[in-house]
């Protein structure tokens, strides 16, 4: 059972077929394009820049061939790319989110640890604002979600069923979320975020990224509900039990 749901996880990650979508930065100088063609790069996003008069508010828009599907202001994509941005808690809203929550299905070839974290935070968003349902989530260690302590007991003064998994490396209890030391290659070698939406199907979720070489994942960060499905499949019976 547990061959199985490691299969299903790399399975999600390699069927995923990669869709390139367009940012197009309108802003008085291209000094933020360099930053931000490296941080979408990984995620297949092509960065242009375009020149906007003076009197225009420096902004960006996203689309995929061609079609509108998301604008943010130029200051708002700055804080993504600012390493010594601090880290928005969990529920309170993001300048940027419009952006990320458009690269549905988006892959990923080269992601670090702190990209994977701000994808992490999206789908614990989604879940936070539904206020119901499931939500697994593993960081390899269990160590690691010590580290997430505050977030997850945030979480689970929601409505939620929340699960977290890592190799048995610590000792963690939060109160509300249920712990499963796992070491099974698919809990150590991934990490994954997935959400099953609750009482809404549209508000499934998950990021799944594969640890390829250290700090660096290769993966898929999706609102797609037969993935999300799969995924969870993938987390089936055998992991709804403790270790």
């Amino acid at each position: 059972m547990r061959e199985t749901a490691t299969v299903g996880l790399r399975d999600v990650l390699e069927t995923v077929r990669s869709h390139e979508k367009t940012l197009t930065v309108y802003a008085q100088r291209d000094a933020i394009v360099s930053e931000l063609r490296d941080y979408f790069a990984s995620q297949n996003v092509a960065v242009r820049y375009s020149r906007c008069p003076p009197d225009a508010a420096e902004h960006a828009v996203l689309a995929h061939d061609g079609v509108f599907e998301a604008a943010v202001g130029l200051a708002a994509l700055r804080t993504l790319v600012d390493p010594d941005a601090p880290p928005k808690r969990v529920g309170e809203p993001a300048p940027y989110q419009p952006v990320l929550e458009a690269l549905d299905g988006a892959t990923f070839a080269s992601y670090d640890h702190r990209q994977t974290l701000h994808a992490t935070r999206e789908v614990e968003d989604r879940a936070w604002r539904a206020g119901s349902g499931t939500l697994h989530a593993g960081f390899q260690r269990l160590s690691t979600v010590r580290e997430q302590r505050e977030t997850y007991a945030r979480l689970a003064t929601r409505d939620l069923d929340v699960h977290v998994y890592g190799a048995p490396d610590a000792d963690v209890r939060i109160d509300g979320v249920t712990v499963h030391a796992d070491d099974s290659p698919d809990v150590t070698e991934t990490w994954f975020v997935v959400y099953d939406g609750g009482p809404d199907p549209q508000q499934k979720s998950a990021l799944v990224a594969e640890e390829r070489t250290p700090g660096a994942f290769y993966g898929v960060w999706t609102y797609d509900g037969a993935l999300v499905d799969r995924l969870l499949a993938a987390l089936g019976d055998d992991r709804l039990t403790t270790n």
